[in-house]
């Protein structure tokens, strides 16, 4: 690959700023191509035309395929790319590694690469994303596959067991388009050939049972929170008593046919997807997302029961959330 002047200039100079500031700390397991992802990442982020960014990006996706393809990839640690995600099931059935592009006019672009063990070779193979976000009209309905992918930065990762075969819900967030912002939830399957399948049926509840993923769009100006987390939250019914007894009422007394209200107080706790629902700021604004904003005195959640996220709506005055708070809203540490 051919890199222009101005980017080799850049990175010969990330690099010398890198070194310094590595000497001051302690050292750290570093994997093959740590340093050189580091510089790669910083042009990515602070290159000053969209050209020397792209260039870096290329760089980073070389140097990162060319560390994935080494035997002991799957245990490779790349915590000091603070701009690459990275997460893996219990399982280690694969690996998936997802980052966005911040380009000029506000515009970002989501790249990913996933490491997935295949059965019949018993090897892991390299499958590289490509983000199809921009080309599909009717996203919470599509399946996609063959390296196909509605792009995201993911962030939390859940692992169920549905008849028999694992099914992946991984959370993230989809960076902003100058207008609005997105956080996903999307669901991971293989197929045969162990190839990932994006997106599959399993949401429930108004709004939610067509989708085969879930995606909040919002404005940039806002946090939004979405998290996989133990709730606890409580449960108030009022049961109507319509029983009567006409030994105890002889004189047929009205007062005694007069249902008795009883309010029943549960409390529980369960792992749930805990998330804001978003709403327009006015009525007339409405599909205008970049106007939508978190309606924080309702929680709401996507509790894990018979192999489908079900979806519960908890009014304030009849349920109590507790929820860890995210630190930049955007993407939790």
């Amino acid at each position: 690959m051919k890199l222009s002047g101005h980017l080799i200039i850049f990175l010969l100079l990330s690099a010398a700023t890198l070194q310094v500031a590595a000497q001051k700390e302690n050292p750290v397991v570093q994997t093959p191509s740590t340093d050189s992802l580091m510089v790669a990442a910083n042009a990515m982020y602070n290159g000053k035309t969209d050209m020397v960014r792209y260039e870096a990006n290329e760089l980073f996706i070389q140097l990162l395929k060319k560390d994935l393809r080494d035997e002991g990839a799957f245990d490779f640690v790349y915590d000091s790319i603070r701009i690459l995600s990275v997460i893996y099931p219990e399982d280690q059935k694969f690996k998936i590694f997802t980052w966005n592009l911040p380009l000029s006019n506000f515009r970002n672009e989501n790249y990913g690469l996933m490491m997935v063990f295949s059965e019949k070779s018993h090897n892991y193979k390299l499958i590289e994303l490509r983000d199809i976000s921009n080309d599909i009209v009717n996203p919470e309905r599509e399946i996609l596959k063959k390296g196909l992918w509605y792009g995201a930065v993911y962030y939390q990762l859940i692992e169920k067991k549905i008849e028999g075969k694992k099914v992946y819900t991984i959370i993230g967030w989809h960076p902003t388009n100058g207008l609005y912002q997105q956080k996903v939830i999307d669901v991971i399957t293989f197929d045969r050939a162990d190839e990932p399948v994006f997106g599959r049926l399993m949401f429930r509840g108004k709004g939610f049972s067509s989708s085969k993923r879930i995606i909040f769009r919002y404005s940039d100006k806002v946090a939004m929170k979405l998290r996989f987390e133990e709730a606890t939250y409580n449960i108030v019914k009022k049961k109507v008593n319509k029983r009567y007894n006409s030994r105890i009422n002889k004189n047929n007394d009205e007062a005694l046919k007069t249902p008795k209200k009883k309010t029943v107080v549960k409390s529980k706790t369960e792992q749930m997807i805990i998330f804001d629902m978003l709403y327009p700021s006015r009525i007339e604004l409405e599909g205008q997302y970049q106007y939508y904003y978190p309606l924080s005195e309702k929680g709401n959640g996507f509790y894990f029961e018979d192999g489908r996220w079900i979806h519960r709506a908890m009014e304030p005055e009849e349920d109590t959330v507790q929820v860890k708070p995210l630190n930049n809203g955007l993407m939790p540490d």
